[in-house]
């Protein structure tokens, strides 16, 4: 436990490091927050190839941590298209003052712009890794969010949104609920 509490605060400091490296390498920036939770990713996709890369961190305060590095291929429609979609995979680990565990999830992201009005979209990701890609805590985990964005520049959008983090922990006959409910943040592209 202490081994895979120490995994996450490294890779937190690790990516706190790292930060000016990717700001110049481009992608976007995501800070969610609400009372007691806060959420930092940064997404990325290779032009031209499709590939796209992402890292997550999310504190809760009482809680516990969770980081994340996903891959995932991308829809590379012409810009004028207004859904973008990615599918793939993300590797998660949790630790928390009473349980530690990691999962691979699959699933996918979208980010649906209004035709109506382009400074409006919805968003959002769902992953599940079931109990065969589970491991040390977990059985299985859920992990989503759902969001209303806002354009307030062309690299800049608000957003509300509702995060549900589900992992089922072995042993135990319910789900521990990781840094879930209403939040909202900010989005910048650069």
């Amino acid at each position: 436990m202490k081994m895979l509490r120490r995994a996450v605060k490294g890779f937190l400091t690790a990516g706190t490091l790292a930060l000016p490296a990717l700001a110049q390498a481009g992608g976007s920036l995501d800070i969610s927050l609400a009372d007691d939770v806060a959420r930092v990713a940064y997404d990325a996709t290779q032009m031209g190839s499709g590939l796209h890369i992402n890292l997550a961190a999310l504190h809760h305060e009482d809680d516990g941590d969770m980081v994340s590095a996903g891959l995932h291929v991308v829809d590379v429609r012409p810009s004028t298209s207004h859904m973008y979609i990615g599918v793939g995979a993300k590797v998660f680990v949790f630790t928390t003052d009473d349980f530690d565990g990691a999962a691979m999830g699959v699933g996918g992201f979208f980010r649906y712009t209004l035709p109506a009005n382009n400074d409006i979209s919805v968003a959002g990701y769902a992953y599940y890794a079931p109990p065969v890609v589970s491991f040390s805590d977990a059985e299985n985990m859920i992990n989503s969010d759902i969001r209303l964005q806002f354009s307030l520049l062309p690299t800049a959008r608000i957003y509300a949104g509702y995060r549900y983090n589900s992992i089922r922990i072995e042993d135990i006959n319910d789900r521990y609920k990781l840094g879930d409910g209403a939040h909202f943040g900010l989005t910048i592209d650069f």
